[in-house]
């Protein structure tokens, strides 16, 4: 792929952090390899990146826990 599907831009390989949320909990995990828009920052990965992410999700295998700062939108009562 050389152009982002969503936006036309030029992708660059990146190593990225990809983030979800599994079970109620934030799951990172660093060094990913991506293509990645210039323009929008839409992140593309091979299948088999893609996989792995899914394994490393579902077998839970972190390899350390992360305390971070978390704040909800509209939370402050303002």
């Amino acid at each position: 792929m050389d152009r982002c599907a969503v936006c036309g831009g030029e992708l660059e390989r990146k190593r990225v952090t990809y983030t979800k949320e599994e079970g109620g909990r934030l799951v990172a995990i660093g060094g990913v390899p991506a293509e990645v828009c210039r323009s929008c920052g839409e992140e593309y990965f091979a299948p088999e990146v893609a996989d792995e992410l899914h394994r490393i999700i579902e077998a839970r295998a972190w390899t350390e826990t992360l305390e971070v700062p978390y704040a909800q939108l509209g939370a402050s009562g303002g």
